[in-house]
């Protein structure tokens, strides 16, 4: 699924269709300093910040939004129920944090 399809799929989901994987998002968000509220915003409002999409399993999603110049926000997400969208998990990644993990990952550290 690309961008633009998902885009299309954010804006026409409402409150009703978003669904919440307690008790896990409440700790992310708690972990990360991010209200539900927020979130929704960001993925009614601010579809605009979507920049990438990428395609874990089967109707499996993790999407990328962009805070700022340095954080995104990614979130997990499926679309298994009928017109339902069902957040799993998010988390921020900031740039600086996730380049140092990579070069670690990579044996260069």
């Amino acid at each position: 699924m690309n961008v633009e399809a998902m885009k299309k799929i954010l804006q026409n989901c409402t409150e009703e269709n978003i669904i919440f994987d307690e008790p896990h998002v409440s700790e992310r968000c708690r972990e990360y300093k991010i209200t539900k509220e927020n979130i929704l915003y960001i993925m009614f409002k601010e579809t605009n910040t979507l920049i990438n999409v990428i395609e874990d399993r089967p109707q499996v999603y993790k999407i990328y939004f962009r805070l700022n110049k340095r954080r995104q926000l990614k979130m997990i997400i499926d679309l298994l129920e009928l017109k339902k969208v069902r957040i799993r998990t998010l988390r921020t990644l900031d740039r600086k944090v996730y380049k140092n993990l990579q070069l670690r990952r990579k044996g260069r550290w």
